[in-house]
């Protein structure tokens, strides 16, 4: 499973699932949130369940500083919030991970996540976010920086009692940095396992499995498997539906990939990730024969407005620029790689792509 399906599955919104607003951005509907969290900030500014909503949405479209801004408002409406300060931890830890800040602003930054996150735990001991959001923080952080791996575990001991699933999903991440990769890959086939073990209903535990799977073609059948227990358990939920559609391209079942495409599209309207990853999937493995179908997806997909945490309209042209540029195709290639590079100037692979072809 790609980075961006991973910290779908792990980060959502930091409260309780209660209303049908929580639900929607649980299950990774943002578009379908927003406009529900604006009308109910246009009633009352300072809803907190709104402004956690408003401040997850704009995490999910990669807009920091304004989540950050959003979730202290929330605290500033309920200081007594553990959700509230929860929220902010979360996205402040986001924006610690980001790769485009420098030193100085990582170290205060840091130093106001801890601050958040260790209120959190004050006011709620079993806090899940916070408990998620500190494990990370001492397995990623240097030791000068406060990095502690032993205490990390801990953490994720700890969450595992609280919530086995996102126990064990957290656990699987943290083992799958090991640079030893065949001990790396039993840790983690054992604590999607358990995950499954643990809370055989769980959306997360099954699709974390799979995408683990996925990757080892000697169990794409194991894979498909456990997607489809995903898939029975909740089919309003896209991430099934996306590995679903890597599987059969890389099986080669096109009469299964359009069929999964096409209840994916009946299923969840606004979101054609799963064309996206098949076009993807496509190209990485030089299905030549497919490259027409590929096309065909990533044009269904910048046909739509792309999903919160999922792949930028820049980021669709510039993969059908690749794609036109493999098929010798070069103005056209040129054409949506120029595109990429107007809505989003930081893509810098794109704009190596146009070099190599002016």
């Amino acid at each position: 499973m790609n980075a961006v399906g991973l910290s779908f599955l792990l980060l959502a919104t930091a409260w309780p699932q209660q209303s049908t607003t929580d639900r929607l951005l649980v299950e990774g509907h943002y578009r379908r949130a927003q406009p529900v969290a604006q009308s109910a900030l246009q009633h009352n500014p300072q809803d907190l369940d709104a402004l956690i909503a408003l401040s997850t949405i704009q995490w999910a479209y990669g807009q920091l500083e304004a989540a950050i801004t959003t979730a202290e408002k929330a605290v500033l409406a309920a200081d007594g919030s553990a959700i509230a300060h929860a929220q902010l931890a979360n996205i402040l830890g986001a924006r610690l991970a980001s790769n485009r800040i420098g030193t100085l602003e990582k170290l205060s930054i840091a130093r106001r996540f801890r601050k958040e996150a260790d209120h959190t735990l004050q006011l709620d001991p079993n806090n899940l976010y916070a408990h998620e959001a500190l494990a990370r923080f001492y397995w990623y952080a240097p030791a000068i920086g406060g990095g502690d791996k032993g205490r990390a575990r801990q953490m994720v001991d700890q969450l595992v009692t609280l919530d086995p699933a996102r126990g064990y999903a957290l656990k699987a991440e943290l083992d799958a940095t090991n640079s030893d990769k065949a001990k790396s890959a039993a840790s983690v086939l054992e604590d999607w396992k358990q995950a499954v073990a643990s809370a055989p209903k769980s959306y997360i535990a099954h699709v974390g499995l799979s995408g683990f799977l996925l990757h080892r073609d000697d169990k794409l059948k194991w894979a498909e498997d456990e997607a489809r227990v995903a898939l029975a358990l909740d089919s309003s939920r896209i991430a099934a539906y996306r590995l679903l559609a890597e599987i059969y391209v890389i099986n080669c079942q096109w009469d299964n990939l359009d069929a999964i495409l096409k209840r994916a599209r009946a299923a969840v309207p606004d979101d054609f990730s799963p064309e996206f990853i098949a076009a993807q999937t496509i190209f990485d493995r030089n299905i030549q024969s497919q490259y027409t179908r590929a096309e065909e997806y990533l044009r269904n997909y910048l046909g739509h407005p792309a999903e919160g945490l999922e792949p930028t309209m820049a980021t669709a042209h510039w993969r059908l620029g690749q794609l036109f540029e493999r098929e010798g195709r070069r103005t056209t290639a040129l054409t949506e790689l120029q595109a990429a590079v107007n809505l989003d100037p930081s893509l810098d692979g794109a704009r190596k792509d146009m070099r190599s072809l002016q």
